[in-house]
């Protein structure tokens, strides 16, 4: 049975793709700053009870690249760019639990509201929310017509705030809310990484390896540096 239409992507738009997407996971100084200003935008918000505050921190958050990068990666069978976008990962992870645990800490109300509870949980329905998601931004990853909707998805899902909320919940000592956001976290992660996985290898990615390690090979002389330490 052959695939559909929309599975048919020529080999310079794949290279294309590639490029794009080792570019854009690639943690910059501007990646670091970028999310560094969602820290503080979705913890604030959440501290707040501030839903816009919390979706416009979620816009500016670029946590979805190095995710779907991982996913590439598992297509590709690389393990160089797997441990790259696992780094970045664990790398965001850290900093977006540490700010927001400062953020807390200055924060005078120590008060639980429904945007703090409503991410310290996870369920079936967010399974499906990411999965979804995670086919959405691959596709439109792939197809650049579609593009402009990567911005929506990453609002669909739930990563930023998760990882905040476990931050603000060491603020408060509360282990229940720390343990239930981050199971969300891992949820939407794993959720979005096997179903952009399973489009990826639709559009047959893999014999495009050898493009993906020279893109990587370019960074040699630029090496992954952790991000910088939150200062109390």
């Amino acid at each position: 049975m052959d695939k559909p239409k929309f599975f048919d992507l020529d080999y310079k738009a794949r290279q294309d793709v590639i490029v794009s997407l080792m570019d854009s996971s690639r943690p910059k100084g501007e990646f670091y700053l970028l999310l560094s200003l969602s820290i503080v935008i979705v913890a604030t918000g959440l501290l707040m009870n501030n839903a816009p505050a919390i979706i416009g921190g979620m816009v500016v958050a670029p946590l979805l690249s190095p995710i779907l990068s991982l996913a590439m990666g598992v297509v590709l069978a690389d393990f160089h760019i797997i441990r790259r976008s696992v780094q970045t990962i664990l790398y965001a992870l850290l900093l977006t639990v540490g700010f927001s645990l400062l953020i807390s800490l200055f924060y005078a109300d120590k008060q639980m509201n429904g945007e703090i509870l409503g991410r310290s949980y996870a369920s079936l329905g967010h399974l499906t929310i990411a999965i979804a998601s995670g086919v959405a931004a691959a596709f439109a990853l792939a197809l650049p017509n579609i593009s402009n909707t990567i911005t929506g998805i990453a609002v669909s899902v739930s990563l930023l705030p998760p990882l905040a909320v476990a931050g603000i919940g060491i603020g408060f000592a509360d282990w229940r809310i720390i343990a239930g956001s981050l199971v969300l976290f891992i949820i939407n992660l794993v959720g979005i990484v096997i179903s952009a996985t399973i489009v990826f290898s639709l559009y047959g990615f893999y014999p495009l390896r050898n493009k993906a390690e020279k893109e990587l090979s370019k960074e040699e002389e630029q090496p992954i540096s952790p991000p910088p330490k939150p200062q109390a």
